[in-house]
């Protein structure tokens, strides 16, 4: 008699089993089943309104940091049309001071040193090589 006691027990165990596992458990009612989906369905809505509330901010932000971008490049080409023009500037200060210098000392490098700042050169290189003329080479002499 006790075995057939386990017996059962074990076979109202598995009945349980069964019930629970395939989700037709004796004690779900058919309300649960409906509450549960309306939860579900409010859930995803306010998922969907955070996401888009989410997704409006972050496209503000963008919207910001695209007009921040715009006004620095706008500032950045400002700033190098300012270095462009006093470049210019002292690029055709320095060809007149290299040509008044070519005629004053009759030299021809430095006209040509003017010629070449006119074309694009360095004009603090030019106005550093008529002061101090070209480098001079030493050599070791034994």
């Amino acid at each position: 008699m006790c075995q057939t006691r386990q017996v059962v027990s074990v076979r109202i165990t598995l009945v349980a089993l069964a019930f629970v596992v395939s989700g037709c458990a004796a004690l779900a009612a058919p309300g649960v089943e409906g509450a549960a989906s309306l939860a579900g369905t409010a859930g995803s809505a306010a998922t969907g309104y955070i996401s888009t509330q989410s997704s409006r901010e972050l496209n503000a932000a963008n919207v910001e940091l695209i007009r921040a971008q715009a006004q620095m490049q706008k500032t950045q080409a400002e700033e190098l049309n300012i270095k462009r023009e006093e470049l210019e500037d002292e690029r055709a200060a320095t060809v007149g001071v290299l040509r008044e210098m070519a005629l004053t000392r009759e030299d021809l490098t430095l006209a040509d040193l003017a010629v070449w700042v006119q074309a694009g050169g360095d004009p603090d290189y030019a106005m550093h090589y008529a002061l101090q003329g070209p480098a001079k080479t030493t050599s070791k002499q034994d």
